[in-house]
């Protein structure tokens, strides 16, 4: 006897996940370049790569690197930023500033771009998608009596259904509650 092979199905796109991830990813781009348009002030960066780990002590060794010469050999190398006037606080805050922004995926920071990703929330049982189908089908019937004119308020039948069914203001159309669908009893 041959089984059915469970098959997933897409309830809705997660926009407000899309959007964190769209925002954190810029501002780790943003702050990433402010930290790196300061210190192109005192040495050379060819590959920005090099200083997504370990920055400070990149920048130290490329500066100590680039300015080895104009110093006496035993100078201090707090004598040496002071003196090319090297703000190492403000070199700090902004490492922090790029450190603290949670942003798992790898970039490429000589070429950013966002990788697509799946921001969908889908069924994980059987029983789901049954309630899922079963859920679609009452609001294709409510869509047949609003194509005969008729008036249907929406938040009467979302409390009716006992928000089995959500109203999505953006595109104005009842749809399945995923939270519902999945078991997450959140309203």
């Amino acid at each position: 006897m041959k089984t059915k092979e469970f098959q997933r199905i897409l309830i809705e796109n997660s926009e407000h996940l899309q959007k964190d991830y769209i925002s954190r990813f810029n501002a780790k781009i943003k702050t990433f370049e402010a930290l790196c348009n300061y210190m192109k002030h005192f040495i050379p960066i060819e590959d920005k790569n090099e200083f997504t780990s370990e920055i400070y002590e990149t920048f130290l060794n490329k500066f100590l690197k680039k300015n080895k010469d104009d110093f006496p050999k035993n100078s201090p190398i707090n004598s040496m930023l002071n003196f090319m006037h090297v703000n190492t606080q403000k070199l700090q805050d902004l490492i922090t500033e790029f450190q603290a922004i949670d942003f798992e995926e790898n970039i490429n920071f000589n070429a950013p771009e966002l990788e697509d990703k799946d921001f969908g929330i889908y069924t994980e049982t059987d029983e789901q998608n049954f309630l899922f189908f079963r859920l679609q089908n009452i609001i294709t019937e409510i869509s047949k009596l609003e194509a005969l004119n008729k008036t249907i308020l929406k938040a009467p039948l979302v409390q009716a259904f006992q928000f089995m069914l959500h109203y999505d203001f953006y595109t104005q159309q009842l749809k399945p509650n995923s939270n519902f669908i999945l078991g997450k009893r959140i309203m």
